[in-house]
């Protein structure tokens, strides 16, 4: 998990835009949510063999303001509970699912510096 607070207020309507469409470009499914100014956005790789060892993972990004700050909230949480999925990570897949899990962090990782940029390209063109 990686909170990113930026300085200033920006468009969360927009930082939320620019993360799906990042997403999107990557081949990612993706849903997004907003309500009174914050946003939420899920995304994941999608195939059988990820729900069945238990590696459908998503990445969620929540974007919001607050006390005059754009905060953004980047982690990895779970797309929906599966128990038959869960299972059989835990009698069967062993290193493949920790092998997703770390192809996760990188991804999260390239996510949070791109968050950054877009949280600076905004403020500055405002």
């Amino acid at each position: 998990m990686a909170l990113i607070v930026h300085p200033v207020e920006v468009d969360t309507r927009e930082v939320a835009r620019r993360v799906k469409e990042w997403f999107d470009q990557k081949g990612f499914e993706t849903k997004a949510f907003g309500q009174d100014g914050a946003y939420l956005v899920k995304a994941r790789k999608s195939s059988t063999l990820r729900s069945v060892i238990g590696a459908d993972r998503a990445i969620e990004v929540g974007v919001r303001t607050a006390d005059g700050k754009t905060r953004v909230l980047v982690c990895q949480g779970s797309w929906k509970t599966n128990v038959i999925s869960n299972a059989a990570w835990l009698f069967v897949t062993g290193g493949i699912n920790l092998a997703i899990s770390g192809w996760s962090i990188v991804i999260q990782k390239d996510l949070e510096g791109y968050v950054r940029e877009v949280l600076e390209e905004l403020s500055a063109s405002g």
